[in-house]
């Protein structure tokens, strides 16, 4: 059996074996603890999900493979390793070679594309009945035989649903892909083929990156980028170019707020209950995104997908040392006060890096909050494939004009800004602003008690 690289979280695509706690010829027995890994967000223990022998340590500790690779191999009781096992990744590689060979090509031959056919191995046959042991890696460890199609016109080419679901996020031509493994002699196409070919096409359109001379005795001191902050560099720099943005915002006056959550301190006193702002400003998006559902959605080229629930997604800064984005799921399921106690926890294990493997991904709407840093506003980056994230900033007291039966006067009140970035191809300005508005009206003149 094969052992392969699980996948812990959505933008994760890689990570690195830390420590082997086998060494190849040891027995294994299921719920051992195979091996560490690190990626940009997490250090996990891998344990076992079969019984056997470990014949074969293909990552060695230090070494980095992408999610869903194969790791190592098991063989059970008489069960001789397989040399096919690594099939995939010599036509994977078959496939890479032509790739820089056409990449090539193009630059010689004024961008024309230039394809050669190769052989690829002959499909194995795998049993796709899910084992006994078939459990939260589900994911990465969908037999590879199992394929479904996709047909156009002349075209007959199959994806594993990992690879399928992968050109999905990242929004492939499904014809232009077909077309290109039926001229490389390919017809089932697993998710390392696919990685490789939309490599490819970021190479092939890759804008030219500006650099300017660094001034080495100005700038002296290097300060090395983790795994964390040079993930989050790759992606928002994917998200920024592709996705085009908007944002919006609207001044919120917490007064009202502000009462219910010391009235809930005092009630739940003895169990000396943290009431953060941050709860109430998530309550009143869950309850505005049952009015306005499309910011709580995925965009395709043709249609929104829509999600069923909301996965709350909360950024989590690491003491400066990266950002962390766990998900809430159901959310909109929970009341104040267990949302109040989810969220504190789900933010200290975030911190303390204790998150479950699914609370790494799922989100379909995301906070940002920067308020105890006292920001004013801030504009952040929107997240594909959801597509819209609300910032919560600082709260200060201020002077407002206040109306009433009497005229008008000038009152202290508490003031703090909300703002939302949207992807502009899901929905227009007004959508957004009356989603905005929404919000605003709960926090302002929601009857708090009532979930007190």
């Amino acid at each position: 059996m094969n052992i392969l690289m699980p996948q812990l979280g959505e933008t994760v695509a890689e990570g690195t074996v830390s420590k082997w706690h086998k060494s190849i010829g040891d027995d294994i027995k299921s719920g051992e603890i195979l091996f560490e890994i690190e990626t940009d967000k997490t250090s996990m223990e891998i344990p076992a999900t079969t019984d056997g022998k470990l014949t074969k340590i293909l990552v060695k500790e230090g070494e980095t493979s992408s999610v869903g690779s194969v790791v190592a191999v098991i063989s059970g009781e008489g069960e001789l390793p397989q040399e096919d096992d690594l099939n995939e990744d010599k036509t994977s590689e078959n496939i890479k070679k032509n790739i820089e060979s056409s990449q090539s090509d193009v630059a010689i031959k004024n961008k024309e594309l230039v394809t050669t056919k190769k052989a690829v191995n002959e499909a194995i046959i795998v049993d796709t009945d899910a084992p006994e042991w078939f459990s939260f890696l589900n994911e990465v460890q969908t037999p590879n035989g199992n394929y479904e199609s996709f047909s156009n016109k002349n075209i007959d080419i199959k994806f594993t649903p990992l690879a399928k679901r992968i050109a999905n996020n990242e929004r492939v031509d499904l014809i232009k892909l077909a077309e290109y493994f039926k001229n490389n002699n390919a017809r089932k196409v697993n998710r390392k083929l696919l990685e490789d070919y939309i490599a490819s096409l970021s190479t092939t359109n890759a804008r030219p990156s500006i650099s300017a001379k660094i001034d080495h005795d100005l700038y002296s001191e290097k300060v090395a980028l983790n795994r964390i902050r040079r993930t989050t560099g790759q992606r928002l720099s994917e998200s920024w170019p592709q996705v085009p943005q908007a944002f919006q915002a609207v001044e919120v006056n917490f007064s009202n707020l502000d009462k219910a959550r010391t009235e809930l301190k005092q009630k739940y006193s003895d169990r000396e209950l943290k009431v953060s702002y941050l709860s109430f400003v998530a309550r009143a998006i869950l309850l505005a995104i049952r009015e306005y559902p499309l910011v709580n959605s995925c965009f395709s080229e043709k249609e929104l997908h829509v999600a069923s629930a909301v996965n709350l997604a909360i950024a989590v800064d690491l003491n400066y040392n990266g950002l962390i984005v766990p998900v809430l799921k159901n959310a909109d399921k929970m009341k104040l006060v267990d949302l109040n106690e989810n969220l504190n926890d789900l933010v200290q294990r975030a911190q303390n890096n204790q998150l479950k493997q699914e609370e790494y991904f799922g989100g379909t709407y995301t906070i940002s909050n920067n308020g105890s840093m006292g920001t004013y506003m801030t504009a952040p980056i929107v997240n594909p494939p959801q597509v819209a994230i609300m910032s919560f900033d600082g709260i200060q007291k201020k002077p407002v004009i206040v109306e009433d039966n009497t005229g008008d006067t000038i009152g202290i009140r508490k003031i703090g800004v909300l703002g939302q970035s949207f992807d502009h191809r899901a929905f227009d300005g007004a959508y957004a602003a009356s989603f905005l508005k929404e919000v605003k009206n709960i926090i302002e003149e929601f009857n708090w008690n009532s979930e007190i």
